[in-house]
């Protein structure tokens, strides 16, 4: 007497189709992180932008700033110093 063979688990025939799913599933989920990657790389380049010309405005308007400063302390020093023209 023989005994039967065990039948084979019913899961087994799913196993390509799990396979695959799991496959897709980590794609995605790859590809997802990549995309929030590339956000974040996004928000971080358009701040340094956005930084830089607020310094570079910032920078204009400190040198019109010291352009004024250093008008006014040549109009005192002219009034200070005498005349060369006038000899006597």
């Amino acid at each position: 007497m023989t005994t039967p063979a065990a039948p084979r688990p019913r899961w087994i025939d799913f196993l390509p189709a799990i396979s695959l799913a799991l496959v897709v599933a980590g794609l995605i989920w790859t590809g997802g992180g990549y995309s929030g990657q590339v956000k974040d790389n996004t928000r971080r380049i358009e701040q340094l932008e956005s930084d830089a010309r607020t310094d570079a405005k910032t920078r204009t308007e400190m040198l019109q700033q010291l352009d004024l400063r250093l008008a006014r302390i040549e109009v005192k020093l002219e009034m200070m110093a005498p005349e060369k023209d006038k000899a006597p």
